[in-house]
């Protein structure tokens, strides 16, 4: 998709709670500003890892994934028009809890959104509160037709955010692929008529 006809790079959207902003060089110092991204309790349900395959008998990913490196890879799939990132930072202390991401735009129509929040975070309502705000930014601003989630099937939170953001269940997919994982997951749909309705 070619952002740059909605705008020159990713704008900044201020909910409540949340700052929602794109990453920085500076969030890729090896802080604790992204220390979701190697917790494995964060990621079973991103399609990064399987759990035969790259999760260790302690149940983390074998595999570390650098800070940098997810710096990197997120700027060159936002300049390549594939994807587009959020952290999710806390406004009354600055500190960054999760991402948010808009991806697999189809015929400039369509794109898929995902979810991860560092899990001391867990249920306390600010997935759904970015969620809101990125469903709002794709039918308002990009112009989108349909928006839609995958959830692992068992991933009862993230369905229950779904739900919450008004998306509607169409399937059950069974055995098939997130990324580099085969699981069962629901495919979540919401389109741009029920938004404004």
């Amino acid at each position: 998709m070619n952002f740059t006809k909605y705008f020159p790079s990713l704008p900044e959207i201020e909910t409540k709670n949340l700052l929602l902003r794109q990453i920085t060089k500076s969030d890729s110092d090896g802080r604790d500003s992204l220390e979701f991204i190697n917790d494995y309790s964060v990621s079973r349900f991103w399609g990064m890892y399987d759990e035969k395959r790259d999760i260790d008998k302690n149940h983390r990913p074998k595999k570390q994934i650098r800070i940098d490196f997810h710096y990197n890879e997120t700027m060159k799939e936002y300049k390549s028009g594939n994807e587009l990132t959020w952290l999710m930072q806390l406004k009354d202390n600055s500190k960054v809890i999760g991402e948010i991401v808009l991806y697999d735009f189809l015929l400039d129509r369509q794109a898929d959104m995902g979810y991860r929040l560092n899990k001391n975070y867990w249920g306390q309502g600010y997935a759904t509160e970015a969620g809101q705000a990125i469903v709002n930014f794709s039918f308002d601003t990009l112009e989108l037709e349909r928006l839609q989630i995958r959830c692992f099937k068992n991933n009862p939170a993230s369905v229950r955010i779904a739900q919450k953001l008004g998306f509607r269940q169409e399937g059950l997919i069974r055995n098939g692929v997130i990324l580099n994982v085969m699981t069962d997951y629901y495919i979540f749909g919401l389109l741009k008529d029920e938004y404004r309705a």
